[in-house]
């Protein structure tokens, strides 16, 4: 059975990494470009996020019992074939699961235009997963 209190704080700690790096990357481009220290604390902040997702992900997984994925990104197909989530959702977490590990392995690899062009759309992704996790256990949101 899922420990519904540890996941509604991740849930929380993840909406609350995920509204700080939203912070940052909602200044327009060049703005956004010329302040390297906010850009990568966005990145971190995106991270730490997608962590938290990825943990609530393979927690829920585990405690049910429904087998061990192969990667990160296999907890939210798990989910998805489950009906937790819906399989177009849990394809847009695994880019998200793969900027993770970007992040993790070298900012100097970055593509921070692009991580700012796809902001909004990957943290509606995220924030959309973390509301389904909320629904489907009635821990509520942040």
């Amino acid at each position: 059975m899922v420990r519904r209190d540890l996941v509604a704080r991740k849930v929380s700690r993840a909406a609350t990494w995920l509204d700080d790096a939203a912070m940052l990357l909602s200044r327009p481009f060049e703005e956004y470009q010329q302040q390297p220290r906010d850009r990568d604390l966005a990145a971190f902040y995106l991270m730490l996020g997608i962590q938290e997702c990825i943990d609530i992900a393979a927690h829920w997984v585990a405690d049910e019992g429904w087998g061990s994925p192969d990667d990160a990104a296999g907890a939210f197909d798990v989910l998805a074939d489950r009906g937790v989530i819906e399989h177009p959702l849990a394809n847009v977490l695994h880019g998200a699961v793969g900027l993770r590990n970007r992040i993790a392995h070298g900012y100097a690899r970055l593509d921070h235009e692009r991580i700012h062009a796809e902001a909004t759309g990957g943290l509606t992704a995220l924030r959309g997963f973390l509301s389904k996790v909320s629904e489907a256990l009635d821990v509520g949101e942040r």
